[in-house]
């Protein structure tokens, strides 16, 4: 059973990963680049992570450092928790210090073991790695304070992967065996396609563009976002994603807009009372909310429902706004089919049989 994991990430998530390994008993060093330097050192001062809110406790990391000479070599499992825009910058950092035999979490996946490994092939990696997407994020979070989580969520270990190529899914699935409870997708398009944040984040954040302008630091999405306005353009969203998920031969997962439903109902879902207080934010436009879900889960389904001959013309053109907004071309720029190496022409059952 997999004893030394790495937890990569210097923000919330990373953090929260460490703590909850770290208290669930296994050897955890948590480590970033020098530019997270005194968010690390605070919790090599503080002596652990404390958690609040949904979850509650103190774990504390074996190994806290911002050398990947310390952090790569001998981990087991390497949780990779940090936004999308940065997974190439981190199969930099990471690539010398890889050894055989090493598995690699993307925690959300968003399409980014192929930015791995086009990394790793560009700089000629030898180490027999195995790279893996997770549907979703591990949980919601806020850093709140110098080593301190807030938990918008119970812990939730539970969730669905799959690795890059998807023969190697069952494999990891064995190897993560007594550290998470994850269940297999069919590739790891099916965990992008099926991202909750394209449907909770970009319809909600960009009609409330003006708000966060103004608001700054005190704007919370969950509380003041979702009129019934946006409410109809994620709905409107929702149902064009359906329809290409089950184009792809897929099934929509869940309920895309619970989280939603209970935030507009929230006297009657105590449940979510610590979510809906302090998981707040975002604080400025120039965000993971956009850049994150506009430029991975939506330029992608987009480009996939493209392929398949349908339209999407609420995302379409929420994403093309998206990038008025943040002078990013997200539709064309982000990781769509042809991006990822799969130009037109293709077929998803070609392409399918490439990942």
């Amino acid at each position: 059973m997999i004893e030394k994991i790495t937890v990569i990430g210097g923000g919330s998530t990373g953090h929260m990963v460490a703590a909850v390994m770290a208290m669930r008993g296994f050897k955890v060093t948590l480590t970033d680049t020098e530019r997270f330097s005194e968010q690390l050192d605070a919790v090599k001062k503080l002596g652990g992570i404390q958690l609040r809110g949904g979850m509650r406790g103190t774990g504390v990391p074996e190994k806290v450092t911002t050398d990947p000479a310390e952090a790569i070599p001998g981990a087991e499992l390497i949780c990779v928790d940090v936004p999308a825009d940065r997974h190439e910058e981190i199969a930099r950092w990471i690539a010398p210090y890889l050894e055989d035999g090493q598995h690699i979490l993307i925690i959300p996946g968003n399409l980014g073991s192929f930015i791995f490994r086009k990394v790793f092939q560009e700089l000629g990696v030898t180490a027999d790695v195995t790279l893996t997407e997770k549907e979703g994020n591990f949980g919601p979070c806020r850093l709140t304070a110098p080593a301190e989580v807030t938990t918008g969520m119970p812990l939730n270990l539970k969730g669905k992967i799959a690795s890059l190529p998807a023969s190697d899914t069952e494999k990891v699935i064995k190897a993560l065996e007594g550290v998470v409870e994850y269940t297999a997708n069919q590739n790891v398009f099916e965990g992008t396609i099926n991202a909750g944040n394209v449907i909770n984040h970009v319809a909600s954040t960009i009609l409330s563009s003006a708000e966060i302008d103004h608001k700054g630091n005190k704007f919370s999405l969950f509380k003041y976002a979702f009129t019934p306005a946006a409410v109809r353009c994620i709905g409107k969203i929702r149902n064009e994603r359906k329809a290409v998920i089950e184009a792809m031969g897929m099934t929509e997962h869940g309920n895309p807009v619970g989280m939603v439903e209970m935030v507009q109902h929230i006297d009657e879902h105590p449940e979510i009372h610590v979510f809906y207080e302090y998981m707040d934010g975002p604080y400025a436009l120039d965000h993971r909310y956009l850049h994150e879900d506009c430029g991975c889960g939506g330029a992608f389904a987009v480009s996939v429902a493209k392929r398949l001959g349908l339209e999407m013309p609420v995302l379409t053109a929420f994403l093309g706004v998206a990038g008025a907004i943040n002078d990013r071309d997200y539709l064309n720029g982000g990781r769509t089919l042809e991006n990822l190496g799969f130009p037109e022409g293709m077929t998803l059952e070609e392409i399918y049989k490439q990942i």
